[in-house]
């Protein structure tokens, strides 16, 4: 292994010590409540090395959050191969996955600071990396819709493009309501989008061949 290589390795090896004492300590003291110093000092590296890899504390929690959706994806790859039979079906189950995916990592002050990233900093790292989750997630739509197409279960006249936009785009104003407050649970959090799914699925499903 040359030195460029080997440098790399333990820049990458650093890099998820930091990642991991910044979960934990978000976790157990929030993530107002958590300092640079303190994960530096649980992840065993100075603190300078810390703002040398993120940079930013809202950077470093993006970066988390990007570890936790990569980590996630299997999942949601393994649902996309077997969607129930019904679209409505399908976006309410594909949506109560993404909601336990989000928050069985991440708790709803740290969602808060993610989603308020492109608010606060449009052009910033952290900003981009939210970017980067919410196309993904599009990515996933379009694949499901096309699928249910294909069954001949939703409208083939239909873009599927734009009605993944829609669909997340109500999806993440729902999710920003649910964290910006401080009660409820994912039931509650489900509850808001059932009505704006079936709303934006009127017309467009396709009846069963009998």
């Amino acid at each position: 292994m040359g030195a460029g290589n080997l440098r790399q390795r333990h820049r990458r090896q650093r890099a998820a010590q930091v990642l991991d004492a910044a979960e934990a300590l978000f976790a157990r003291h929030g993530y107002e409540g958590t300092r640079i110093e303190e994960i530096a000092e649980t992840a065993s590296v100075a603190p300078a090395t810390i703002y040398n890899y993120f940079a930013t504390k809202p950077n470093l929690l993006m970066e988390l959050a990007l570890r936790h959706v990569h980590a996630v994806l299997p999942e949601r790859r393994a649902f996309l191969k077997s969607l129930p039979d019904e679209p409505l079906k399908g976006i309410e189950a594909f949506e109560r996955l993404l909601a336990e995916q989000a928050l069985r990592f991440l708790s709803r002050e740290c969602w808060r600071i993610i989603m308020s990233a492109q608010f606060l900093e449009p052009q910033g790292r952290a900003s981009r990396t939210g970017a980067r989750l919410n196309n993904l997630i599009k990515q996933h739509y379009i694949r499901m819709i096309r699928t249910y197409q294909a069954r001949e279960r939703l409208d083939p006249a239909c873009d599927p493009v734009a009605l993944s936009e829609l669909i997340v785009g109500i999806t993440t104003m729902n999710f920003s309501r649910f964290i910006a407050g401080s009660n409820g649970d994912l039931e509650d959090l489900l509850a808001m989008g059932v009505p704006h799914i079936r709303l934006i699925l009127a017309g467009l499903l396709c009846a069963p061949e009998a």
